[in-house]
């Protein structure tokens, strides 16, 4: 008891120089998980990213890869996407909320993994990262669906919500998780 009361304590001051100093910064909507958003702005925050990133990868796996299975999911992935995220904009601008132009850090993150890969490892990446943003994407949206603020947004995750299961399944049907 002695042994984990000392480790914390000291994790504790090691980290409070960061804590102080990202304390004046505004919260990111990065800072929280996605199951955990109920904040108008910070679910169209992440669900725009989300929404930019499955767009911007997919373009890439468009130029990038040669097989038949991972191009027509990523041009099912375009089509989806950019659909929803005219639908999210509507209901956005309904709710007075203004969702960035720009990739979350994270999701930048992902984007910039696939740089250089090529053929099947470029397949293989590019699928893996599909079944992690769609497994966030659903949690973001079975969070705000259920305990978000209700209005336009609201309507938006739980119409979207379906979809974006069935992409998680396809997702993971194809790289065998």
């Amino acid at each position: 008891m002695l042994i984990r009361s000392l480790l914390l304590g000291t994790a504790l001051i090691m980290s409070a120089p960061a804590v102080a100093q990202d304390a004046a910064a505004p919260m990111a909507a990065t800072a929280m998980p996605a199951a955990e958003i109920t904040d108008p702005a910070q679910f169209a925050t992440m669900a725009a990213s989300s929404n930019m990133l499955e767009i911007e990868s997919s373009t890439l796996a468009l130029e990038q890869s040669q097989n038949a299975d991972v191009r027509a999911f990523a041009e099912q992935m375009i089509a989806d996407h950019t659909a929803a995220s005219e639908q999210m904009a509507t209901a956005a601008a309904e709710e007075g909320v203004t969702p960035p132009v720009g990739l979350q850090p994270h999701h930048q993150e992902m984007l910039d993994s696939l740089t250089g890969l090529e053929g099947e490892q470029f397949d293989a990446a590019y699928m893996q990262l599909q079944v992690q943003a769609h497994d966030e994407a659903v949690a973001l949206f079975e969070t705000y669906s259920t305990r978000g603020e209700d209005g336009a947004l609201k309507e938006f995750a739980v119409a979207t919500l379906p979809v974006l299961e069935e992409h998680q399944e396809h997702a993971h049907s194809m790289t065998g998780h």
